[in-house]
């Protein structure tokens, strides 16, 4: 039986920088059948000469301007031709043997849609934290997006089913997209093994957009979560979490403190402790407020 073909997109606009580290992790898999496709958004610094010098490691070179990442992923997509398919980040890097890895899960769950696996997330100082794959990730993926994108794969039949990704979202785009694969019905398989290393800086918008998080974040929530929760966590955000109550210790007032305990309570009864606290927004709190957020 032939290799299942990989066809992973790479976008990039402007991150020379890192670009080379992303490009290199996907050569040393030495897998067989990669398809590689550069998506770059008309960059203006070293990403040219970088791209110029790999260019015979991908199939398709597009350059030219878009209109956010998720455009640059849908033109990438569309010059795919792979049997899974997966989208890699300038800044980001496959592990060795990551794709050797999910093309056996795919072999050995030929039912399987989507293969997601562990992550490394490698922070601004230097911290380093692993995520785990989530065997209950379609219960809760429109309440909290517990997939990390570097680590999932997805069957080219089913980008085909959903669609393309939603590029009006400048931030989760990737968490609609994991959304309507769960709304389209597709079977999932997790592994503990780490397929990717994620990197957040202090400058790439994952690490700083906190108010265009929640703006957001609402979006899907109210879109794919259960109803009115999105409100219910907005409003938490606003008149809590901007304010120090989730911090650890609180630096909130006393009166507000009062306020939210009553709070709590009151939607704990309305919509049940587990709901309530799959609230996760805090992290987008602290990127508005400039403080450390992972």
């Amino acid at each position: 039986m032939s290799p299942l073909r990989f066809s992973i997109v790479v976008p990039n606009y402007n991150s020379g920088e890192v670009l080379e580290r992303a490009i290199r992790s996907l050569l040393a898999q030495g897998y067989p059948e990669l398809e590689l496709i550069a998506a770059d958004a008309d960059s203006n610094d070293s990403s040219r000469q970088i791209l110029e010098r790999h260019r015979g490691a991908f199939t398709t070179l597009i350059s030219e301007r878009d209109n956010g990442q998720a455009d640059g992923l849908n033109k990438g997509f569309a010059h795919a031709h792979g049997d899974v398919h997966a989208w890699l980040c300038a800044d980001d890097e496959l592990l060795p043997g990551a794709l050797e890895h999910v093309a056996g899960l795919f072999a050995a769950h030929p039912e399987a849609d989507v293969v997601i696996g562990n992550c490394e997330r490698v922070f601004a100082d230097g911290s380093t934290a692993i995520t785990p794959a989530r065997s209950d990730t379609w219960s809760i993926i429109g309440i909290q997006n517990v997939i990390d994108q570097p680590s999932t794969f997805w069957r080219a039949g089913l980008h085909r089913r959903i669609g393309s990704i939603d590029s009006s979202y400048q931030l989760a785009f990737d968490w609609d997209f994991w959304c309507r694969m769960r709304d389209a019905g597709a079977r999932l398989v997790t592994t503990d093994r780490v397929l990717s290393r994620y990197h957040f800086s202090e400058t790439n918008k994952s690490g700083n957009a906190g108010r265009q998080h929640v703006r957001e974040s609402f979006r899907v929530v109210r879109r794919y979560g259960p109803a009115g929760l999105a409100w219910i966590f907005r409003f938490l955000y606003h008149a809590f979490d901007l304010k120090g109550c989730y911090d650890q210790p609180p630096t909130c007032s006393a009166i507000r403190s009062s306020a939210f305990v009553a709070s709590l309570a009151a939607l704990r009864a309305l919509i049940g402790r587990e709901r309530l606290f799959l609230y996760n927004w805090h992290f987008a709190s602290c990127q508005e407020r400039g403080l450390r957020w992972w």
